[in-house]
């Protein structure tokens, strides 16, 4: 006998179908052709033409060294990962490369030297600190030596 494995996403996304249809009355659901042509169209965006001419539009606005940056971080993950990549995810992974690579190149032309100090100082926040606990730079004077202070005057 087949095992049916049916998951918690999969049971979720049946039950929501199914609540959405039961909902929809026979005037306002659409033909079956128009949901066909619907779901066509939504596909064809998503083809791989379209996102290689993302990716070439993306390629345009970079110099011929970022461009070759691209290229070369695109042919090591492919080098690594390409075997488990399929054509739609490997020219998905050449435009975010090739869009991403615009604010790397703004980053790397503001200048910093090493000796440069952080915009804000970071202050760690202590839960512990008590109101009357002792703050860096400050001496607290216990109550024995404000007794023997009194004494000797």
């Amino acid at each position: 006998m087949p095992k049916f494995l049916l998951g918690r996403r999969q049971f979720a996304l049946g039950a929501a179908a199914a609540a959405t249809t039961a909902l929809i009355s026979k005037g306002n659901a659409l033909p079956i052709d128009a949901m066909a042509q619907a779901a066509a169209g939504s596909a064809a965006s998503l083809e791989p033409q379209s996102l290689e001419a993302k990716t070439k539009t993306a390629m345009a606005k970079l110099s011929p060294g970022a461009q070759a940056e691209v290229e070369m971080k695109a042919a090591s993950i492919f080098r690594k990962y390409g075997d488990r990549l399929s054509d739609e995810q490997k020219a998905d992974i050449r435009r975010i490369m090739a869009e991403s690579q615009e604010g790397l190149e703004k980053m790397r032309a503001f200048k910093l030297e090493n000796g440069d100090q952080p915009a804000d100082v970071f202050r760690a926040y202590r839960s512990e600190e008590k109101p009357g606990a002792i703050k860096s730079g400050e001496a607290k004077i216990m109550p024995a030596e404000v007794k023997s202070r009194k004494e000797k005057k």
